[in-house]
């Protein structure tokens, strides 16, 4: 367990800088974090995803919500959020929070984004919702974001981003990825927009989960 986590802490850190390059948050925007049991090591407030290093990850108890007194930074104050979501998917043990602008923008006149492609089926959901908007950082938007993770392993927040939970860093990175790209394809095809229709659902899904 040790080792694969700490294999796991480099591989969000590494993850976390490729999302600055690829524009995903600005700033010091954006958090992440990794669960070992009843903990989760969430990114530094104020500090950017790009300067992580596995040492600056804060631990928080799941439980209480508390970070656990290290002399480390203060843990993010989207520490709320990403409890819920922990709370809400039992099997991640991974979250990612960006501020992709297409997701951000598709949000603003959409109740969810569907399933768009083959790998957005395969990898994410048939569907993912978009929340309504509440104050970042609050209990609040918290508690809307492990509503909407009841159904999804991600969810859009409106004015606001992406929450993606997966089982390891790569499935809730590669969930990002696609999430972002759906939200894209959807802007750019306009009215030409056309989700996998439900005979297209159930071929793909027959061929993946043997249906």
């Amino acid at each position: 367990m040790k080792v694969r986590f700490e294999s796991q802490a480099d591989a969000l850190c590494s993850a976390a800088a490729d999302l600055v390059k690829r524009g995903f948050v600005l700033g010091s925007g954006g958090n992440v974090s990794l669960r070992q049991d009843d903990v989760f090591y969430i990114s530094p407030t104020g500090v950017r995803l790009d300067e992580l290093s596995p040492a600056s990850l804060v631990p928080v108890d799941l439980n209480s919500g508390r970070s656990i007194s290290t002399g480390k930074g203060r843990p993010s104050s989207e520490t709320p959020m990403h409890r819920a979501a922990y709370l809400a998917r039992p099997e991640a043990s991974c979250v990612v929070h960006t501020h992709s602008t297409y997701a951000i923008a598709y949000g603003y006149r959409h109740q969810y984004l569907p399933a768009t492609t083959p790998d957005f089926l395969v990898y994410v959901a048939r569907e993912v919702p978009v929340c309504p908007y509440r104050t970042p950082s609050t209990p609040e938007l918290g508690a809307i974001v492990g509503e909407g993770l009841q159904s999804s392993p991600a969810v859009l927040m409106r004015k606001h981003g992406i929450l993606v939970t997966g089982e390891d860093v790569a499935k809730a990175f590669l969930r990002t990825l696609l999430i972002h790209e759906a939200a894209r394809l959807a802007l750019l095809a306009g009215d030409a927009f056309e989700p996998l229709l439900p005979d297209e659902i159930a071929a793909l899904e027959a061929i993946v989960y043997g249906q």
